[in-house]
């Protein structure tokens, strides 16, 4: 091979080169799963209304939640609860009897909603420190 063809050659192999070595880059490690010592306790707050298309919503006010094992009921209305759950990723789901509820967790405290389509509200609870 000729001096100059070489020289071509080695000119044109550097961007393959280059492209073959470029990897992407390793993915980012998973968010390890919170203990249950850090999500389970005792958290208080509060509910408000945004939504009351019927008289016989339930009304508004405090709220008590006992998260044990990652898991809590909601009390909705009289003797309605619903399973709810704090997932690794720190969000929140429950349901009941056409009732639904959707939230996360961050840090010490949860905020959600529930709704059963006619009634809603947003509730904020912080976990008791001891």
């Amino acid at each position: 091979m000729r001096p100059t063809n070489l020289l071509r050659a080695a000119i044109l192999a550097v961007p393959v080169l280059l492209a073959a070595c470029a990897a992407p880059p390793p993915p980012e490690p998973a968010k390890p799963a919170p203990s249950t010592d850090e999500v389970d306790g005792e958290y208080r707050g509060t509910s408000t209304r945004f939504q009351a298309d019927s008289r016989s919503c339930p009304r508004p006010g405090l709220v008590t939640l006992i998260v044990w094992d990652g898991k809590f009921q909601y009390h909705w209305y009289r003797d309605v609860w619903l399973d709810a759950a704090i997932a690794p990723d720190d969000t929140v789901t429950g349901q009941g009897p056409g009732i639904t509820l959707q939230g996360r967790r961050t840090g010490s405290r949860i905020e959600g909603d529930v709704t059963d389509g006619t009634c809603g509200f947003h509730f904020t609870v912080s976990k008791n420190r001891p």
